[in-house]
């Protein structure tokens, strides 16, 4: 479990760390704000377009050997990001890091899987919660680490540590507590048809929820948070990077929190309700609400950096409706649609925005109504589409397709 959180920390600071670096960048190497948009967003296309594949190969080699050899491709991005004199080579680094840091979380839902199928909800909560401290450092920390060694400095560091985590995990990660039986083993000769994962009924009720739980968090928070408490609440850098800062670390709590209330509720379906309906609460109440003193807005951005954390749950529930010889192709197909919600989701309300705001540099609080607004109802279309899921466990015979 410490190998597993400290590769998934490292992921989540790679994922995170262009963000703070962006006004250095773009004046060092003359980048434009819409290459600079690029540049962010396509660490997250590169993540998921390899989640399938991950999936398949976990399932077929285990993660021992995949999740050592595939975080190397993060090690590469690492040395050429630091490395990089022009936009271009920055851009094939961060694909690269996408590419090495797809398998980190992946991997170790599936170890979990093999090992404590019983706490995989707790377990996962956990890493995820102690993650999210990957991008806490990717804030303020990189940020003095930059001002003070310089930008490049930060990924040279990167790059020592992906190599320790990538021994690590050659050295102690064992696929599973047992030798693999016959029957298994015909059943992993199957690992390439993805098919199965994809034709369940419950998969497909589930799919809308994936585009959307995680994309709605990032949206403010990786993307329009910021803007917004600029251009509508009027504050400083400062005062905005502390209200983000609090955000992610309401995020990190709500792991912890989300791996636990499935013992509470008593299912996972009340508790992606819970968390869905908080998240599109405030959705509705940032888009209505006037100017806010900073300690109010400090209150609603931490709430809804904690309700953010309920697609935690979201994945234990895949965990619980398939068995653990496909379970790599299952997490890893949900989380391709994760990740590719957060591209369209970015995508679409940057363009709502641009479209209501006519291209002006500060953009109107019509257009964050209309782009809240969005998110907070294809999260709702979700949610009902969602509901009619169920919770029963799907075992490897055909009679669940």
């Amino acid at each position: 479990m410490i190998v597993l959180c400290l590769g998934y920390t490292l992921s989540q600071f790679l994922r995170i760390s262009v963000g703070v670096l962006a006004p250095e960048l773009m004046d060092t190497l003359h980048i434009s704000h819409e290459n600079m948009g690029v540049l962010g967003g396509v660490f997250f296309l590169s993540f998921a377009f390899f989640q399938i594949p991950s999936g398949i190969l976990l399932d077929r080699f285990g993660p021992r050997r995949v999740m050592s050899i595939v975080i190397l491709f993060a090690f590469l991005g690492s040395v050429l990001f630091a490395l990089a004199d022009n936009y271009h080579s920055l851009l094939i680094a961060r694909i690269l890091m996408g590419f090495g840091c797809s398998i980190c979380l992946m991997g170790s839902l599936v170890l979990i899987t093999k090992w404590a199928p019983s706490n995989f909800s707790v377990l996962a909560g956990t890493i995820l919660g102690i993650g999210g401290i990957g991008g806490l450092l990717a804030t303020t920390p990189l940020s003095m680490l930059a001002d003070t060694y310089g930008w490049r400095s930060a990924f040279w560091i990167s790059a020592i540590v992906i190599s320790i985590i990538a021994l690590l995990y050659f050295i102690i990660i064992r696929d599973d507590p047992k030798v693999v039986d016959d029957g298994e083993e015909e059943i992993m000769k199957d690992s390439l048809n993805i098919l199965k994962i994809i034709r369940q009924r419950d998969f497909k009720f589930m799919v809308p929820m994936s585009l959307m739980s995680y994309s709605s968090f990032v949206v403010v928070l990786g993307l329009w948070g910021a803007p917004y408490l600029k251009d509508i609440q009027g504050l400083n850098s400062m005062e905005r990077g502390n209200i983000l800062m609090l955000m992610a670390l309401s995020w990190n709590i709500g792991s912890f929190v989300f791996g636990y209330l499935n013992k509470f509720f008593g299912g996972y379906k009340r508790v992606i309700m819970f968390g869905s309906c908080g998240i599109i609460l405030f959705l509705i109440i940032i888009s209505f609400i006037p100017i806010l003193d900073l300690n109010y807005l400090f209150i609603l951005f931490s709430l809804f950096g904690f309700f953010g954390a309920f697609p935690v749950a979201l994945i234990a529930h895949y965990q619980s409706l398939h068995d653990k010889i496909h379970m790599g192709k299952a997490l890893t197909t949900a989380n391709f649609f994760n990740f590719g919600g957060v591209f369209l989701i970015q995508w679409i309300t940057g363009k709502i925005i641009f479209f209501i705001n006519g291209g002006a540099l500060v953009a109107s609080k019509q257009s964050y109504v209309c782009a809240f607004l969005f998110v907070a109802f294809s999260l709702f279309i979700a949610l009902i589409i969602y509901m009619f899921s169920n919770e029963k466990k799907i075992t490897t015979g055909e009679s669940h397709e």
